[in-house]
């Protein structure tokens, strides 16, 4: 499990987990939440375990003919949270931010739990077996807030797939919001305002 954590606070009280997009690696969400710049947050950078094809790491591993594996990475999501309860963060103060396939990840890992975190923020993702979506969410994990972040000009996965997972996460009982950008398929900066306002933390640089 390769991992990288900051801070710029000395004693945050929130965690956020980030998860790159297809063939990234644990540098790829750096730029991002160093522009960013959140107090008040612990910074947990992972990389996926498979190697993609054509270089750089996938979260999941496989295609449609074979099908796809992705236990390693459920294991290491579950063993970062495990980690981070040691650390005195208890699960309502744990997100996940995904991008891309890391944002699908994050919606497939949160449904099959048997507990809740604070939420998970998937950006430009979608869910990938919609006829089976409702079936595999468990009760405990229902209380898991959702925060959809998508941009309106993203040409790689349209726009129109966070509206359909926001349809499938609010019919299945989660709280979710949605929100669709100015942007291309890529991390919105301006992202930060509504993130510090989903993990209710007030950020000194505003």
């Amino acid at each position: 499990m390769i991992v990288r954590s900051f801070s710029k606070s000395k004693n945050p009280k929130k965690a956020i987990i980030t998860l790159h997009g297809w063939t990234g690696d644990i540098s790829s969400m750096e730029p991002v939440v160093n522009a960013w710049g959140l107090d008040d947050v612990k910074w947990v950078l992972v990389q996926a375990p498979y190697i993609a094809t054509n270089g750089g790491f996938t979260w999941f591993d496989g295609n449609e003919d074979i099908g796809w594996k992705y236990q390693d990475s459920f294991d290491i999501l579950s063993k970062l949270i495990s980690e981070l309860n040691d650390q005195g963060y208890p699960n309502h103060a744990i997100y996940i931010l995904g991008f891309s396939q890391g944002a699908c990840l994050s919606m497939e890992f949160m449904i099959r739990q048997t507990f809740s975190l604070g939420g998970i923020i998937p950006i430009a993702g979608f869910i990938r077996y919609k006829e089976r979506f409702k079936q595999d969410v468990l009760n405990e994990s229902r209380n898991t807030r959702v925060l959809l972040l998508h941009g309106d000009k993203d040409e790689v996965i349209l726009p129109e797939q966070s509206q359909i997972s926001f349809e499938l996460l609010e019919g299945a009982g989660f709280e979710t919001q949605l929100h669709i950008m100015a942007a291309r398929h890529k991390v919105p900066l301006q992202a930060k305002i509504l993130i510090a306002n989903f993990i209710n933390i007030v950020d000194s640089q505003d």
